[in-house]
């Protein structure tokens, strides 16, 4: 209801689902801070998100084994649905997938700008999503979960929360980031979850693709697809 304090655009109502939803566009002031500090944001499925802050403050955010757990619920009953031929539903359970799977970008997306702010960050540094398909960490068996989820979204849920609260996002150009290594630049592949290098660094790899986001060339982030 605070939101409705600012200036009030367009009222759309639409009816979903047999439920009637009024949309009302606001219009909110923002502004950017002016301080320097970055924080680099690699987005995942076994981890829905890592955070690295640059005084190498981590944190993990969302739950993927849950995550994928009620992929496949709702995959089972949509299965067993589709050979009773219950079309209505299906559309109904496709509809209660989405709102679930939105729920969870705006739990995790707030509570990485939320830590943001909490570490006075400025900037929020994320990979350009155009090669998400390929950098992401793929295999087999998590495929079918990484078309169905949107980095797209929790990206933009990230980038208008950030926005709100003066923090500026940029996206980076994401090439081998999940490979280099953070201490002496030589590219190394993980092993499962953990990173190794030679010179003795070792972490969990998608911290390391966090902290390699937070330094990665900036390029335009206007040009996005998922």
């Amino acid at each position: 209801f605070d939101l409705l304090k600012h200036k009030l655009g367009t009222l759309r109502i639409t009816q979903k689902s047999g439920k009637w939803i009024a949309q009302i566009s606001v219009t909110i002031p923002t502004g950017e801070g002016t301080g320097l500090k970055v924080m680099g944001v690699d987005l995942g499925l076994k981890v829905p998100a890592v955070a690295v802050t640059d005084d190498e403050k981590v944190r993990f955010f969302g739950n993927g084994r849950q995550n994928k757990y009620m992929k496949r619920k709702f995959r089972s009953v949509r299965k067993a649905l589709g050979k009773k031929k219950k079309l209505n539903a299906i559309r109904k359970l496709d509809d209660k997938e989405q709102r679930w799977m939105k729920d969870q970008d705006h739990k995790v997306s707030r509570a990485i700008v939320d830590f943001a702010k909490e570490n006075k960050i400025s900037i929020i540094r994320l990979e350009r999503l155009a090669n998400i398909r390929q950098t992401a960490r793929t295999s087999r068996k998590n495929e079918k979960n990484l078309h169905s989820w949107s980095f797209y979204r929790l990206s933009q849920f990230i980038e208008y929360k950030a926005k709100l609260v003066g923090i500026k996002v940029e996206y980076v150009n994401p090439a081998y980031t999940s490979q280099t290594c953070p201490q002496c630049s030589v590219r190394n592949k993980a092993q499962d979850r953990k990173y190794k290098c030679e010179c003795g660094f070792e972490k969990h790899r998608d911290v390391v693709g966090a902290m390699n986001i937070r330094y990665a060339p900036v390029i335009d982030g206007n040009s996005q697809s998922a």
